[in-house]
């Protein structure tokens, strides 16, 4: 059964935050390319409680951004969390996770673009993340391109790496099933997580 999201707001001192909600249980934050769930979204919702934001706006820097939605999620009563990005929301959860190092369990990062993106400070302080990293790209994205997982192992303490095959930019909707299936086993198991650090595996 798909999970039905609904439109939700929360005041924060920046003005009033949008995102769609659905699901019960631990909490997964995703910050997307665009606030409208994807089938991945609706799948994961089926056993967490899912919290799906847009990316910041061109006036916003990724990361005052996430010092918005971290203020947000305090304001709502979430204590932990695990945190998703996708695209250009992939900025904004890095730096959720930085702001936030005590709440963040862990981060996935489907197809991110943040090395390349405009918050050119992100770099700079990856090697200050504390949480373990999962970073997927599809095969077939040019916009995100494979060959950029390895600057996130190198950059980050904890970076697993994964491709997936036959998927675009847009794996949650490319591949629904496979990005559901993995976060899912991510934010579970963490360093339990069976893709070595160094191995750079494919899933089929």
């Amino acid at each position: 059964m798909s999970a039905e999201f609904a439109a939700r707001r929360v005041a924060t001192e920046g003005g009033a935050l949008a995102y769609a909600e659905a699901g019960k249980g631990e909490a997964i934050i995703v910050i997307g390319d665009s606030a409208t769930p994807a089938p991945a979204h609706a799948l994961l919702a089926t056993d967490r409680r899912v919290i799906v934001l847009a990316p910041c706006d061109a006036e916003t820097t990724p990361q005052s951004y996430a010092r918005r939605i971290a203020t947000a999620l305090e304001t709502m009563g979430l204590a932990r969390f695990d945190v998703m990005g996708q695209g250009a929301g992939s900025e904004a959860a890095l730096w959720l996770g930085l702001a936030r190092p005590a709440a963040t369990g862990a981060i996935v990062l489907a197809a991110p673009t943040a090395l390349t993106g405009r918050d050119m400070g992100l770099e700079g302080r990856l090697g200050d993340m504390k949480r373990p990293v999962l970073a997927l790209f599809g095969t077939n994205d040019r916009t995100a391109p494979p060959e950029e997982g390895g600057r996130y192992r190198t950059l980050l303490p904890d970076c697993h790496l994964m491709f997936v095959y036959e998927s675009g930019h847009d794996i949650a909707a490319d591949r629904p099933e496979a990005l559901a299936f993995i976060a899912r086993e991510f934010f579970e198991r963490r360093d339990l997580f069976l893709v070595s650090r160094a191995s750079g595996l494919a899933f089929p």
